[in-house]
């Protein structure tokens, strides 16, 4: 009797070990563990490299001597000398890429004192950026040497298929897997829907306005693309033999629909480690593409950067893992085209993005293909709209975003198209979106979710603008038709209509993105209420989804929500006396209100910002504005309605001065690169 009891009281406090903050309202099938596996910490670099660069200031014929200083320097680093200064001043290059070895930071004396104007992008291994921060001898998901048959830098995946596994068996591998190194995990995408989870980026199966062969993520193996992805960090490396071996991986699978049928497999492009690039304005009016590319990075990081006029991006991540950017300021894009974007992400897994804000990008957010990914209290303003269109963050552009966490961010909408393909399994906890932006009547709801973006949840959420909104949900109920279709700008959801409105076609519309959504605990200003709403917290199972609880259970489950789903306590970078959690149906006394005057609508959080006139509460008081909020109306002076110029940021002296305290990066559980 005792040695059970004992058996019974390992086994509650293994389960208790386990437990998620989000396990009380979601079933495991929908969620992943957030606290760990995600970003890392900054490591704090003291130790200046050998070489330290000479630069010309204020000389545009220095440009390429100027790169090729800093180059130089970079590559003077190793394992013990880390930091390349870059002095006050303003400084043209000519493009700047950082040499293999890793453990590398270039840093500048402040954004407000250091300056790089770039005059022409490097090479970063295929892809280009003013900065690339890129393993040179990468490999791409289309090289033959990462695909089937031949391929020295491939396996198959044939078995550890389960989520939550961490040792997975890799066999008829090309070469044997690297150890202490990025792998990419996938799978076949869906030739046909299942019913539930459906990865697919293809025109023929009916899941795309586009013809997804123009747009891959993921390889593409006898014609199917693999867009299902997770790129995991390998600790350990076993042979079993005969090609075979067994694979220890941080974080764990996510998915859970991966099986045999699909030809899952694995490949490897290659791993750079720990580059960073701290404390400096980035000035990219020249470049093409991007500001800054990171290819092949694992832990690198982007912090206390000032970005100005990004071209398809400010920052592109592709095949990295567990990268961080934080405390940085983006402004404006290029064009206001459809393809500006502030962070996009392609082919990358487990990365934050944390503390930033976005002034005049066209969509602060875009995810071609990311999974396990948290972005989390960020600010976006002033979204640049293109044709009258309301441009939000995109949490789904191309085929299998999964997994990913959207927590306390003040954002103008999210956004997931059907424009490349089909994602799954998303979750949003926390966030303020009020869907509207100053004289635009189209895409103006707070959230939007095109056909086959399935198994969503969305958590005590703020949702809508006072006065616009006059419509819960335009939805689909079949693939030909749906209710509310009329009303889908002034909805606070739009969900499972295909392409590029409220229509039925190309594709046709999916009553699934309706039926399999989770909510539970948002506020609307539709309702001007709180939703528990017992029904739409409980839909039932999917094919790979388990039903969420019951309606029964619901009912009987208590109207409180964790503070956070990625940290277990109120993080040390928070400010001291700043109401956490800040968004939710459980704040009741939030400082963010409503200006009338000049800028009519638009959010504030004391008088004296609303020009011309006053500022009245608004959203029951659920919303406290976020630190990144405070920086750009208090401390960096924008306006209201994020119009005018560039501002001038620096994260140090912005978060101190607003009671912030430091920008120390103190994120989730670091990612270990030692074996288990």
């Amino acid at each position: 009797m005792k040695h059970r009891l004992l058996f019974m009281l390992a086994l509650f406090i293994s389960i208790g070990a386990q437990a998620q903050n989000w396990s009380s309202f979601l079933d495991s099938s929908r969620a992943i563990d957030w606290t760990s596996g995600v970003g890392f910490t900054i490591p704090s670099y003291s130790v200046n490299c050998t070489t330290q660069p000479k630069l010309t200031a204020n000389s545009s014929a220095a440009a390429s001597a100027n790169s090729t200083a800093i180059q130089n320097a970079l590559a003077s680093c190793d394992a013990t000398h880390n930091v390349v200064n870059i002095p006050a001043g303003t400084y043209y290059v000519a493009g700047i890429t950082y040499p293999d070895h890793g453990n590398q930071v270039l840093r500048g004396a402040g954004p407000n004192s250091t300056t790089l104007i770039s005059t022409g992008e490097a090479t970063c291994n295929g892809a280009t950026g003013g900065i690339c921060m890129a393993l040179s001898t990468a490999t791409y998901d289309g090289n033959s040497a990462v695909l089937p048959s031949s391929g020295s830098q491939q396996c198959s995946w044939t078995a550890g298929y389960a989520k939550g596994t961490s040792t997975i068996t890799l066999s008829n591998c090309g070469g044997a897997p690297p150890l202490n190194a990025m792998i990419v995990l996938d799978q076949a995408n869906d030739s046909s829907d299942t019913g539930g989870i459906y990865i697919c980026d293809s025109a023929v199966t009916g899941c795309t306005y586009n013809d997804g062969g123009g747009n891959h993520n993921g390889r593409v193996i006898n014609g199917v693309t693999h867009s299902q992805q997770q790129v995991v960090y390998t600790t350990g490396v076993v042979s079993a033999g005969s090609g075979s071996y067994s694979v220890t991986i941080s974080p764990s699978v996510y998915f859970t629909n991966i099986r045999s049928g699909q030809a899952p497999g694995a490949w490897w492009a290659g791993t750079v480690q720990h580059d960073g690039l701290e404390n400096l304005t980035f000035n990219g009016t020249s470049d093409p593409s991007r500001n800054i590319s990171i290819y092949a990075c694992y832990q690198c990081w982007v912090k206390n950067v000032k970005s100005l006029y990004g071209a398809r991006d400010h920052v592109g991540i592709n095949l990295s893992l567990a990268n961080v950017i934080r405390d940085s300021y983006f402004f404006s894009s290029q064009a206001t085209g459809s393809g500006s974007y502030g962070i996009e992400m392609e082919e990358s897994s487990g990365n934050l993005i944390e503390n930033n804000i976005f002034q005049q990008t066209t969509a602060p957010m875009m995810f071609g293909q990311t999974s396990g990914t948290v972005v989390g209290y960020n600010f976006s303003i002033d979204n640049q709209f293109v044709n009258n269109y309301v441009n939000g963050s995109y949490f789904d552009h191309n085929a299998g975003n999964e997994m990913n966490l959207w927590e306390g961010n003040s954002f103008v909408s999210v956004q997931g198209d059907d424009a490349w393909g089909a994602s799954t399994q998303q979750t949003f906890f926390r966030n303020a979106l009020i869907g509207w932006g100053i004289g635009r009547t189209n895409s103006t709801f707070p959230v939007m979710m095109r056909s086959f973006i399935r198994s969503v949840n969305m958590v005590g959420n703020v949702l809508g603008q006072p006065g616009y909104h006059n419509n819960y949900q335009s939805y689909a109920t079949s693939a030909t038709g749906g209710s509310n279709q009329a009303s889908e700008n002034t909805s606070i959801y739009s969900l499972g209509w295909g392409g590029t409105g409220a229509a039925c076609g190309s594709p046709n519309c999916d009553p699934k993105v309706f039926s399999t959504l989770m909510r539970w605990g948002n506020y609307d200003t539709v309702n001007g209420s709180v939703q528990w709403n017992t029904t739409e917290a409980s839909p039932a199972a999917a094919t790979y989804v388990n039903a969420n609880f019951t309606s029964s259970y619901f009912g009987t489950l208590a109207h409180t929500l964790p503070a956070s789903l990625y940290y277990n306590s109120q993080p040390s970078w928070w400010p001291s006396g700043k109401a956490w959690p800040p968004i939710g149906p459980d704040v009741a006394s939030g400082n963010v209100g409503m200006c009338t005057g000049t800028y009519k609508g638009a959010q504030a959080t004391s008088g004296g910002q609303c020009s011309g006139g006053t500022l009245s509460s608004a959203w029951a008081s659920h919303v406290t504005s976020i630190p990144a909020q405070d920086c750009f109306l208090n401390v960096m002076g924008g306006p209201p309605d994020g119009s005018g110029g560039v501002l001038n940021f620096d994260a140090s002296t912005c978060y101190t001065s607003s009671g912030t305290g430091t920008t120390t990066s103190t994120v989730p559980t670091q990612v270990k690169a030692t074996a288990n």
